[in-house]
């Protein structure tokens, strides 16, 4: 898939580069999430809510993931949205249809509402793993990826870590995507990988290539 890139953007933070040339966005592997913000914000502004459209305090400033974390989702200007943080609380890990469908309900009606999505998600998941966008993804078996490892931290002893695992065990399905770029760099869900190869699954993975981001 392509993400969606402004015609000009450079950023610089430290070790963190990022430029859109000629339609591509050429980035250093390190900090994909905080690059990802700030093009989000660059392509959307921080005006106004995307969801309740009142003007955005800086101060409450948020940008919801479309596509929840926990389903899947992932942290690219496709699946951001800058919102209000009372908005983006009240979403909570609603898939986008089903928050629209609560803004006419009553009080006692949304949390019935909320709960029988919440266990039609939890049912999908046993299904599917993830609930996001086919389009965005296809399943792999056979990889060969490059990944810049920069933490000291034992990976076993990580929240993240921690968190895949605990997911694996829930649902039966590694739940996080793997993100490379164009040239094969992972970008986002090395630690899924890492899962995956400790416990022995000889399972195909959810991969999302970013066809026009390259990693230099």
């Amino acid at each position: 898939m392509k993400i969606q890139l402004p015609k000009t953007f450079e950023y610089h933070d430290g070790p963190t580069h990022a430029v859109v040339h000629d339609g591509v966005l050429e980035m250093t592997p390190i900090d994909f999430e905080k690059t990802m913000y700030h093009l989000t914000y660059r392509l959307k502004g921080k005006v106004r809510c995307a969801y309740c459209h009142r003007v955005l305090d800086a101060n409450r400033l948020t940008l919801d993931h479309v596509f929840p974390r926990d389903h899947g989702g992932i942290s690219i200007p496709n699946n951001l949205k800058p919102c209000c943080k009372r908005c983006n609380e009240a979403k909570n890990n609603l898939l986008p249809w089903q928050y629209s469908s609560l803004q006419n309900l009553s009080k006692k009606e949304k949390a019935q509402a909320e709960e029988k999505y919440q266990l039609e998600n939890m049912e999908a998941r046993r299904g599917k793993g993830i609930l996001i966008p086919r389009k965005w993804y296809e399943m792999r078996k056979n990889y060969s990826v490059f990944a810049l490892i920069t933490s000291e931290r034992p990976f076993k002893e990580s929240k993240k870590y921690q968190r895949v695992l605990e997911m694996y065990e829930t649902y039966g399905r590694i739940c996080k995507p793997i993100v490379v770029s164009q040239n094969r760099f992972v970008l986002d869900g090395f630690t899924a990988l890492l899962v995956a190869k400790n416990l022995g699954l000889d399972i195909p993975l959810p991969f999302i290539t970013l066809e026009n981001v390259i990693v230099i």
